[in-house]
């Protein structure tokens, strides 16, 4: 019981839950839009390489104005960003919508529409990851960090949900959809209307130039040696684990004779696991089990990438995506979590846009899934994500090895709960009367030594 209780301890924090909540439903809208970009551009051209270059626009906006947007999150009060940041792909959305149900949509089009999409992700995404360091008791920033991961998990469950049952069961529009999830905006917003005005109150003027405070924040990653192979891990697992999106609706149009909307019920059960693995996860990150916890997820992701690509059948990957679904997912919630419990509060901001350029990047990658998939094959190609996610684990571990007894970053949540060293007991100091029972024997071991010269 106290175990679950230490799962879910945040929640007892009224604003981290308006914030969670927030988060759940714009993740939600952004989860169901990015997972129809590629289907809509496959539909559109049959090609996966479109498919990819069509969801790479969000990624090259977040991995060039990422960084930036964490400086900003430094510098100023979060609750404005974050306000933008949500407000601003709520009208996006609602105008992809627009543009499919009036036939006018184009793979460009898709393109422009996920990039403009990334411009706000790169103000938001920072700014609220680093707002739960204002918003809850520094003793519970890694279950919140884990929480609000699992508010992406279970948006992993929501998007492919509402697809395949408003999408495929009743055959509604990919238009439609996105107007219905623009719609959850309207509840979004006046939640984080309700939080706070938190972090700092000066503004850049007070401040180092935004360059140099960039350099700096990088210059903190990397001479974090855990932050950094953390950091490294981070970028190379989620460019492997978003592949799917990019590869799935060609191989089951190819491979399988199926629409490319078919590939949501994969989504929906990989979903489902990732709401699974965070709920023990959550209690863990704060032990001594996470660094165990987190190279099992990933090796249980490379499982996961060659079971799928060596299925025999639709309802097999669909089985499989319960296994792929646990490891990634896995993978970045702890990943998450420990990259900012071993961060200091000032930082908070940046360190998280670093971690928004491994979105940044797997968006920047699609494109050469796709092109590689073109020239070997779809399932061939997921097999190499598997093993590209296996060589990056075996890294980290490789990494870890040499810097686990390094001493904890100071100031930092990690540094604060690890546990004090046993103080040293001290040397008994000889009396002086023992001591002086002791002096005749010493001289008279002096005096044999010299008698033996």
């Amino acid at each position: 019981m106290s175990a679950m209780r230490g799962t879910f301890e945040a929640f007892g924090v009224r604003n981290f839950r308006y914030l969670w909540f927030g988060s759940l439903l714009s993740t939600t809208a952004f989860m169901t839009s990015f997972l129809l970009v590629p289907i809509v551009a496959y539909d559109i051209s049959g090609s996966y390489t479109d498919s990819g270059i069509a969801a790479a626009g969000s990624g090259i906006a977040m991995f060039f104005l990422g960084p930036f947007g964490g400086v900003i999150a430094d510098r100023y009060p979060k609750k404005p960003l974050v306000l933008v940041g949500q407000a601003f792909p709520a009208l996006l959305i609602l105008g992809t919508g627009f543009l499919i149900l009036t036939d006018r949509i184009t793979v460009p089009l898709l393109f422009i529409t996920t990039l403009l999409m990334g411009i706000g992700f790169a103000a938001m995404g920072p700014a609220r990851q680093s707002w739960l360091g204002d918003l809850i008791p520094r003793r519970m920033l890694a279950n919140g960090v884990a929480l609000q991961q699992m508010a992406q998990n279970i948006a992993r469950v929501l998007g492919p949900m509402i697809v395949s049952v408003v999408g495929i069961l009743f055959q509604v529009d990919a238009g439609w959809l996105y107007l219905l999830v623009a719609s959850f905006f309207l509840v979004v917003v006046p939640l984080t209307t309700m939080l706070p005005w938190t972090g700092p109150s000066t503004g850049g003027a007070e401040r180092p130039p935004v360059l140099r405070e960039l350099r700096d924040g990088f210059g903190y990653l990397k001479h974090n040696r855990r932050l950094w192979i953390l950091w490294l891990f981070w970028m190379a697992i989620v460019v492997c684990s978003f592949a799917p999106n990019t590869l799935l609706p060609g191989i089951l149009d190819r491979e399988f004779g199926r629409s490319s909307l078919d590939a949501m019920p994969i989504f929906l059960t990989i979903g489902v696991a990732s709401i699974a693995i965070s709920v023990p996860l959550a209690g863990l990150v704060s032990g001594r089990w996470a660094w165990p916890s987190l190279f099992g997820c990933g090796a249980l992701t490379m499982v996961g990438f060659v079971l799928t690509a060596v299925s025999p059948t639709y309802e097999v990957i669909i089985a499989m995506g319960f296994v792929l679904g646990a490891g990634s997912s896995g993978v970045m919630l702890v990943t998450m979590s420990l990259m900012m419990t071993n961060s200091r509060q000032e930082y908070f901001g940046r360190v998280m846009s670093f971690v928004m350029l491994g979105y940044g990047a797997q968006s920047f990658v699609a494109p050469l899934w796709g092109g590689i998939a073109e020239a070997i094959g779809g399932r061939e190609t997921l097999v190499l994500v598997g093993l590209a996610s296996l060589a990056a684990t075996a890294l980290l571990l490789a990494a870890w090895l040499r810097v686990r007894r390094l001493p904890m970053e100071a100031g930092s949540v990690a540094a604060e709960e690890q546990p004090e060293a046993a103080p040293v007991e001290p040397q008994p100091i000889l009396r002086p009367v023992f001591a002086a029972q002791l002096a005749p024997v010493a001289l008279m071991s002096g005096q044999r030594t010299g008698g033996g010269d």
